[in-house]
């Protein structure tokens, strides 16, 4: 997968991190979180965004943008877009819908993937439509660059960074958190050549049960210059979501078509244009 997958893409979650970051012998730094620190909190973090349920409004390019989305772990997704358009996408870890309205039309994408896989099936196809800071950071182990920052109260700033080649060309992407919560900070993506594009947390709501903060208002900016606000309600946290929503049905007169995918290389290329498995 390459990199400009990775960074537009959301809801890769801890697997990447999860069983596969080693500890490092002999760091120049040994009061920065070693692999078993990271894995704890990034399990509790997770653990404690198993289930929540979003409002979230984005203004864009002039545009006005708004759905709703429900989550629960570890693979269901369901996103309702209102404006612009009215769109319905919805992934349950084997199928994905799509429901478009103005085309009177219902996707239904069959995934045959292993298990290992379907996180990185959920990022692509639904991961635009959650809000950073409700999934963990999008770090791969390999060459993550880690550095202490400013305290903040009883917690401290954490920056996280990789770096990812791809095709020639280079890419940073850092998170900034608190430790050890987690807590959105920042997120910043820098290309070769272009100024750096970020993602602030202006606002936050703070779960005092839970020991964390989740965004709700999210500011993405360039070179100092505003682009897209996002305002995000926390609709229900932690309640028991029932399997029957994150199923489509497609109203009278829709048109139902199927696709069959069996590899996340096919899904990239569906997702592009293409109709490979359709029928």
């Amino acid at each position: 997968m390459s990199w400009k997958c990775f960074v537009a893409r959301g809801l890769l979650w801890s697997s990447l991190l999860l069983g596969s970051m080693a500890c490092k012998k002999g760091s120049k730094e040994p009061s920065l979180p070693n692999s078993g620190e990271m894995v704890q909190s990034m399990h509790a973090r997770e653990k404690a965004l198993s289930s929540f349920s979003l409002q979230v409004h984005t203004e864009e390019a002039g545009w006005e943008v708004e759905h709703t989305l429900l989550f629960r772990t570890p693979h269901f997704v369901r996103a309702d877009m209102t404006q612009p358009r009215k769109l319905s996408v919805s992934f349950d870890g084997h199928k994905y819908y799509r429901l478009e309205e103005a085309a009177k039309e219902l996707h239904i994408v069959n995934l045959s993937f292993p298990t290992a896989e379907r996180r990185l099936a959920m990022s692509l196809l639904v991961g635009d439509f959650v809000p950073e800071g409700f999934q963990l950071p999008k770090v791969v182990p390999s060459g993550l660059k880690q550095s202490w920052l400013e305290p903040l109260g009883q917690s401290r700033i954490l920056r996280l960074e990789n770096r990812i080649n791809d095709a020639g060309e280079t890419a940073r992407i850092a998170y900034v958190v608190r430790w050890p919560s987690l807590d959105f900070l920042k997120k910043e993506i820098l290309l070769e050549g272009q100024p750096p594009l970020e993602f602030v947390m202006q606002e936050e709501q703070c779960i005092a049960e839970h020991k964390l903060c989740l965004p709700t208002r999210i500011m993405a900016r360039q070179e100092g210059a505003p682009l897209a606000p996002q305002k995000i309600k926390l609709l229900s946290f932690g309640e028991a979501v029932r399997n029957e929503l994150f199923v489509l049905e497609p109203p009278e007169g829709f048109a139902v078509k199927q696709h069959n995918i069996a590899s996340l290389k096919e899904l990239e290329s569906f997702l592009q244009g293409g109709e490979a498995g359709s029928k």
